[in-house]
């Protein structure tokens, strides 16, 4: 429960500092006093989001701390926590806020932490329930938790089970559908992997073989143009069938020449002509085997051409730039392959698992839904119950469930609360007015178990809209409701106010300042009587004040 609670620089209030007990602690005052200032720095304990409007006219900072007792049973909420942010051997817990205009600080035993981490702690401790709090009515995950906080121990388990099997089932099915991706996406990559890798096999690739096998094939192409060129000057040189070579015309010019030479210079140049001519036909003979004997070259080229023009295919197949990105293609697609053939019969035991686990689930919900209508049943009949001493005995308040055709983690079920009223009869807020809304929902939570109520509830001016009977029945409720959790009420309503365990006053001083303190005997029943008759003096109000402090 909360035991100290300090504020400072929030609202109209500069600073007051509170000690509670259990039970009901009614705040009264009157409007504008600053009981609203006493609510937002509760908020603030709570969890809620601050604001720089929170802070006091004037002032750079303001802020809450609030000291818990943290009894043995609730002790278990904190243990996701880290130890030094869990209650001390005590049972203690302390938090802070504290707000500036554009920041906020939190902190809890002292360490600051973030609001998030703040959150999960003081939102289990404290919670507000304002005017408005019943729309948590209309919330169909709050009415659905509500019915499970009723349902019997094996029931829960059955919950507790079905949301394992079914983060199982989650699990499983994110695995399967990574590996049919996968799958699919090996399958699309490597559609002509099989091609491909046949054509490495014969390839070889590695790196550089495009650039050298491009250089073999330019000396090759060199080569072979330079023996063409040669092939056809020799034979010009030696002639053709159908026509005589360079060498008959020189052999035939040296044959007129040597008729006009003179009988002793003919046999000379004879015999120099003829050795020379016959050197030149051997070189122009030995020259031709040579050309001839260059075939293998265009063998040789034709062989790099396939080699090369399978290269590049191998590249175009594979949609890579190089040699190293071919090969690494190689590489994967292999492994790939391999994985791909392995892959399928876990694919096979994963849908198969998936199955099972979804029968599984299906059958846990069914079994959940049956529990919970059994606890909406008897949910009903306690709050019906309620709702006659709540003066709202012509109201049937009922649970109805729609199946869904999709299985959740929290079942197969929604919830929707409603409310006849005579011939009337719909969903909650289409029936009831806003008081009969707030004795609803006060009947809900007398009708859930404890395990359901914070340490500590706030209420908000919860009789707004109730008067007379009602708000005395209200009243009844809300301190019977604080013999099981405590109950901090901001009232306007003085039948209610008198039923207190501890009284705080909220007055406004002479300067404007917000004065909170805790009030006893005859100050109590001035405040009373100003609540019933708007002035604290009168009489016949302080009579009926008396009376009303003299009936707890």
């Amino acid at each position: 429960m909360l035991r100290d609670l300090t504020l400072w620089n929030v609202g109209g209030i500069r600073r007051a500092e509170l000690s509670f007990g259990p039970g009901l602690t009614v705040i009264t005052g009157e409007s504008g006093a600053g009981k609203s200032s006493v609510v937002r720095a509760l908020e603030l304990v709570a969890g809620k989001r601050g604001a720089g409007q929170l802070l006091r006219a004037g002032e750079e900072e303001g802020g809450t701390e609030a000291r818990f007792l943290i009894a043995e049973g609730h002790r278990s909420l904190f243990r996701e926590l880290d130890d030094n942010l869990r209650p001390d051997g005590e049972g203690e817990l302390l938090v802070r806020r504290v707000l500036r205009e554009n920041r906020s600080r939190v902190s809890l035993q002292g360490v600051q932490i973030p609001l998030a981490t703040y959150v999960l702690a003081a939102g289990r401790l404290l919670h507000i329930q304002s005017q408005f709090a019943q729309m948590e009515l209309l919330d169909e995950g709050r009415q659905l938790a509500m019915i499970d906080s009723c349902t019997a121990a094996s029931v829960q388990e059955t919950a507790a089970e079905l949301r394992r099997i079914f983060e199982q089932a989650q699990t499983c099915d994110r695995e399967l559908r990574a590996m049919t991706a996968r799958r699919a996406e090996v399958e699309r990559r490597y559609a002509n992997a099989n091609e491909v890798l046949s054509l490495v096999r014969r390839v070889a690739p590695e790196p550089g073989l495009e650039a050298r096998l491009e250089g073999e094939l330019s000396a090759l192409n060199r080569r072979i143009s330079q023996r063409e060129k040669a092939q056809m000057n020799l034979d010009r040189l030696d002639g053709g069938l159908s026509e005589q070579g360079l060498l008959s015309h020189v052999r035939g010019a040296f044959d007129s020449l040597l008729d006009i030479l003179p009988e002793e210079q003919r046999r000379d140049t004879q015999r120099a002509a003829s050795e020379a001519l016959r050197v030149l036909e051997e070189a122009v003979e030995t020259a031709r085997e040579s050309v001839e004997t260059g075939d293998e070259d265009v063998q040789e080229r034709d062989r790099v051409e396939a080699h090369l023009g399978a290269l590049r295919r191998l590249r175009r197949l594979s949609g890579t730039a190089d040699e190293e990105g071919l090969l690494a293609w190689c590489h994967d697609a292999g492994e790939s392959l391999e994985w791909l053939e392995k892959s399928y019969p876990q694919l096979e035991e994963l849908s198969r698992e998936s199955r099972e686990l979804r029968r599984q689930a299906s059958a846990l919900a069914m079994e959940l839904r049956r529990g919970r209508r059994e606890a909406a049943l008897a949910l009903e009949g306690r709050v019906n119950a309620l709702l006659k001493d709540l003066a709202m005995g012509e109201n049937t308040f009922e649970v109805h469930f729609r199946e869904l055709d999709k299985l959740r983690r929290g079942g197969a079920d929604e919830v929707e609360f409603t409310l006849r009223s005579g011939q009337r009869a719909g969903r909650v807020d289409k029936v009831a007015s806003g008081g009969e809304l707030s004795r609803l929902l006060l009947a809900l939570q007398l009708s859930l178990s404890d395990e359901w109520l914070p340490p500590t509830l706030v209420f908000d001016e919860v009789e707004a809209g109730l008067g007379g009977r009602a708000a005395v029945l209200a009243g009844m409720k809300l301190k019977e409701l604080s013999r099981r959790c405590q109950v901090l009420l901001v009232t306007h309503e003085a039948s209610i106010a008198a039923l207190g365990d501890a009284h705080i006053l909220i007055q406004r001083s002479a300067q404007g300042e917000s004065q909170v303190r805790f009030i006893d005997g005859e100050e109590r029943v001035r405040e009373i009587a100003r609540m019933l008759s708007g002035s604290p003096d009168l009489e016949e109000a302080q009579e009926h004040a008396r009376t009303l402090l003299g009936a707890i």
